[in-house]
């Protein structure tokens, strides 16, 4: 009876949950909800409800929609005539029926969605009025300015407190008939005051030269680290709002990071995927999106693309830049180190612009698996070393680690070294040739 059920189970019984969660997250998540809200297409809640009995004709939907459509079932008529209008079809999405029964299947097992305004322990998003708090946070002007400005008031005191002691000392002197004093610079009365508080004026000073050594050592260090900076961006963009509220997945926006060396910044046609639908934002209403449209010459009251419109890329500002004496790959790290995002560039669901993590925020998540926790300053030298000395490696999670694997067992010096590699039970990128110079340095 087992089999015969198994045989004849449809396309709603079955599928790999967490297979599916991931599935959903890289093809479904920047379009849809598993609740019933609409986000730029109809929610997924009850979706085996409304498609029973139409097995094939959802696989045929999901991988070709408008062949579907041509069948002239009422059902996606209803569909085309709702959602097309606003939204524009639906991509052909390349998954295959078995991809399809596990997205279904976390679909029908997800847990709801926050409703916006809210916040959990375990998606840790930020509710809309954090949100609104960071973006006015961001905007304030920066306190050095005020701290010079505070300086400078100081220091015009000073002087007129010392032009008005030197009247006021003048006029005692003529009172009881003696001379004016001297008429010198600031310079030789400051001169004068430290060589009567001689003492006093070498505590002071030993106290900033060993000040200004520290300040100037930290300083030193600091360049060309970042960690904390956050750049204003042409356009508000949240984070948090994106992929932590709506469960976009990075690798939507950032579709290199696991296929090339770089990342990648999404094309404004990436943004009109959703934005051809959601013309209005949460926090900024229709401000920010505009300037998408502006970008790339959409007219959102009819709809569609402006004919012969001159686009104007947006000039996003770099968040961090890798030294060109190093090299960097994100696709050896995504796809071979199955390095999640998170534990390089921390909650970035907490974010609104693009940030750079400080170490304390990396290693607060609770919610990364196989989270790394580091020690050094993110993006330098010693933080990678240290990555990698500390990171634990699986043999057989990837192709490019089992034939490393294979050609460790092919000789007996390969067999002694992996005896040696593996003799405390774990091998780490280090032991596997992280460390050397030439992964990193040209």
């Amino acid at each position: 009876m087992l089999l015969t059920f198994s045989a004849f189970a449809g396309i709603f019984d079955g599928g790999d949950v967490a297979k599916g969660e991931s599935l959903f997250k890289a093809n479904c998540a920047s379009c849809h909800k598993t609740t019933d809200e609409v986000l730029a297409a109809p929610g997924l809640k009850d979706i085996d409800v409304r498609w029973k009995g139409k097995d094939a004709l959802l696989v045929k939907w999901i991988q070709n929609p408008q062949a579907a459509a041509a069948s002239g079932d009422p059902y996606i008529k209803g569909l085309v005539d709702k959602y097309v209008p606003n939204f524009g079809w639906m991509a052909a999405q390349a998954v295959s029926e078995a991809e399809i029964k596990d997205i279904l299947a976390y679909v029908k097992n997800a847990v709801p969605t926050p409703a916006p305004g809210t916040s959990t322990a375990v998606n840790k998003c930020l509710t809309l009025e954090e949100i609104k708090a960071t973006k006015e946070a961001n905007t304030e002007s920066d306190g050095t300015i005020w701290f010079l400005i505070v300086v400078a008031m100081l220091a015009i005191i000073a002087v007129t407190a010392a032009n008005i002691s030197r009247s006021l000392k003048n006029a005692i002197q003529e009172r009881e008939g003696l001379a004016p004093l001297p008429d010198h610079t600031y310079w030789q009365t400051a001169k004068s005051w430290m060589w009567r508080n001689k003492k006093f004026v070498s505590v002071i000073g030993l106290f900033l030269f060993c000040y200004f050594t520290v300040v100037g050592y930290k300083s030193l260090m600091d360049i060309g680290v970042y960690d904390g900076y956050t750049p204003e961006q042409p356009i508000w963009f949240s984070h948090a709002i994106h992929n932590c509220q709506n469960e976009i997945d990075c690798q939507y926006c950032h579709s290199s990071a696991s296929k090339s060396k770089h990342a990648g910044i999404p094309s404004a046609n990436v943004c009109m995927n959703c934005h051809k639908g959601i013309k209005k934002g949460t926090i900024t209403g229709e401000k920010e999106i505009s300037k998408i449209y502006a970008a790339i010459g959409f007219d959102p009251a009819a709809g569609s693309y402006i004919a012969d419109y001159e686009q104007k890329p947006i000039v996003w500002n770099k968040v961090n830049n890798l030294p060109d004496h190093v090299y960097f790959n994100h696709s050896t790290h995504v796809s071979i180190g199955k390095v999640d995002c998170k534990n390089c560039h921390g909650p970035q669901q907490m974010y609104t612009v693009g940030h750079v993590p400080t170490a304390e925020e990396i290693n607060s998540q609770d919610d990364v698996v196989g989270l790394v926790k580091l020690e050094r300053r993110p993006f330098t030298m010693g933080w990678c070393l240290e990555c990698h000395n500390k990171k634990e490696i699986d043999l057989n999670g990837s192709a490019y680690y089992q034939e490393m694997h294979e050609r460790f067992k092919a000789s007996a010096l390969g067999q002694r070294t992996l005896r040696d590699i593996m003799e405390d039970g774990t091998a780490t990128v280090r032991e596997l040739g992280g460390w050397e110079c030439g992964k990193c340095h040209y």
